[in-house]
């Protein structure tokens, strides 16, 4: 049952994540309704839980080099894919792909990371 919340916060954080990236960055564009949002939500947790760390393994020896830097080219690529497949979502040229990815992460790490937090809080 874990798995499923957590799998659902991750839908709902990334459909939020891209709807606060497009009102951004002028180089993403929505053409779709809340439905398409959460579409694109669940096609990014999925990229995210399945893709991302076959490209992490593959990629690990220039992480390393990066000191990390290169987890940013590797979300853009998971973004280019999602952007690919989602017919509704639209982004122009590379700063669109690297502003979007930096928005979504910290979108997400701001969502779940209050999520845990209330968790926490509920249990002591």
């Amino acid at each position: 049952m874990r798995f499923i919340t957590k799998f659902i916060l991750r839908i709902i954080a990334n459909a939020l994540a891209i709807f606060i990236a497009v009102r951004l960055i002028k180089e993403i564009t929505f053409t779709g309704d809340i439905i398409d949002y959460i579409v694109v939500g669940i096609v990014l947790a999925l990229a995210n839980m399945f893709v991302r760390p076959i490209l992490k393994i593959v990629s690990a020896p220039l992480i390393f080099i990066t000191m990390g830097l290169f987890m940013i080219v590797i979300n853009a690529i998971i973004l280019f894919a999602v952007d690919y497949f989602i017919e509704a979502l639209t982004i122009n040229g590379f700063m669109g792909y690297l502003w979007g990815t930096i928005i979504i992460a910290i979108a997400n790490a701001i969502i779940v990371g209050a999520f845990k937090q209330h968790k926490r809080l509920e249990t002591e």
